[in-house]
């Protein structure tokens, strides 16, 4: 332990006498300075789709060379590394360049390792907030890929190698409850000539079960309901005001869905549009209820007019034989001529009631209405 302790303390005073933290390690072959910067484990926190900003929890280590100082192993015995605050060393002028939260260049309070051939590793543990550009069309069903891209500042020529570290070293990491981290992949944005940012795409897929029991379920019910009002017999009076209230559900879930989504989203989720064709379902469900209404009222009209053509019919055949009895021959042919025309007027008044027009028009509206919701329910699961 004496020898391990000395040897560290020797080669941190030789290390001091090459420590220099305005100087770059330049490659004196390429004039550039190659950083290899690895994120992982990652952990998202949250996706927000009205604010379109990822949140995410990694360890991201820089790693670079720089040879001036390296030291022979058999100077310093059992010393392999050796930690140096990060203030008294160079270090890459990297900032997150989609960054929602915070500016400036990533900064670390942990020490910098140097190992005994020159490379240096810079860590730290850090929570990023980056936008991230939604694709809703298919939402609760929807994947998304969020990038979070490395650059490096002005000044020297840092060139980025993006790579991911997926082991947790035995840790336990809480996955989110609503988004499913699939995957996450890596590539280099060249611009010009070279590699100027590293980019890390995190691949996500949401959680549908939450959505499915509390949107999409309670909305299907609801959409069928706007259906079965044309079960209802127009004679119990409550079709229009059993309508208008699903009509006032529908529109308060199409609120509640519509104060989830962004307000810049260039695309049209397919469940508001699920919700916007329950909305026209119902609109024209209180159209073709008014209708069954008026047909209903004008049945109960030819009734009541039938039931009074048979009180005239009784009247004037009792006048018919009063006359009769009077021997008037030519009264009596007219009397048989209006009594022929008030029975042609009941058989019609009689075919129209027995018919039920009403009913019959509620059957055709149904299957409208049922094949419809059928119809835009498919669309949306697909």
């Amino acid at each position: 332990m004496a020898d391990t302790k000395g040897s560290l303390k020797e080669l941190k005073s030789y290390l001091d006498t090459r420590l220099n933290s305005g100087v770059a390690p330049i490659d004196p072959q390429t004039n550039v300075i190659d950083v290899d910067i690895t994120v992982g484990p990652l952990q998202v926190h949250d996706l927000v789709d009205s604010t379109q900003e990822l949140t995410c929890r990694i360890f991201m280590c820089m790693r670079w060379k720089d040879a001036s100082l390296a030291w022979n192993a058999s100077d310093y015995p059992n010393v392999s590394a050796i930690e140096i605050a990060p203030d008294k060393i160079w270090s890459p002028n990297v900032m997150v360049i989609n960054a929602a939260v915070g500016d400036g260049a990533l900064s670390t309070a942990m020490p910098i390792s140097i190992t005994q051939d020159g490379y240096l590793y810079w860590q730290n543990m850090m929570t990023i907030s980056t936008i991230c550009k939604t694709d809703l069309s298919r939402y609760p069903f929807d994947n998304q890929t969020c990038d979070i891209t490395f650059s490096r500042g002005k000044g020297y020529h840092v060139i980025l190698h993006p790579f991911i570290n997926s082991d947790t070293g035995g840790l336990h990491i809480d996955t989110n409850g609503e988004w499913q981290t699939d995957n996450i992949t890596t590539s280099m944005f060249i611009h010009g000539t070279s590699p100027d940012a590293a980019v890390f795409y995190v691949h996500l897929s949401r959680k549908h079960l939450f959505h499915v029991l509390n949107l999409i379920f309670p909305m299907c019910l609801l959409s069928f309901l706007n259906s079965f009002v044309f079960l209802l017999p127009a004679s119990s009076g409550e079709k229009m005001s059993y309508l208008m209230s699903v009509f006032v559900s529908n529109a308060l879930f199409l609120s509640l869905i519509h104060n989830n989504m962004p307000s810049t989203s260039d695309t049209v989720p397919h469940l508001s549009l699920f919700l916007v064709g329950i909305q026209i379902q119902g609109f024209l469900g209180i159209i073709g209820t008014i209708i069954v209404q008026n047909v209903y009222s004008h049945k109960n009209s030819s009734k009541k007019d039938g039931d009074r053509v048979k009180s005239n019919e009784a009247h004037l055949g009792l006048k018919l034989t009063q006359v009769m009895a009077a021997d008037a021959l030519d009264m009596e042919k007219h009397l048989k001529d209006q009594t022929t025309q008030l029975h042609m007027r009941t058989k019609a008044c009689r075919w129209i009631r027995n018919l039920s027009l009403d009913r019959f028009w509620d059957g055709i509206f149904f299957l409208f209405s049922f094949g419809f919701a059928l119809i835009t329910l498919v669309l949306v699961l697909t």
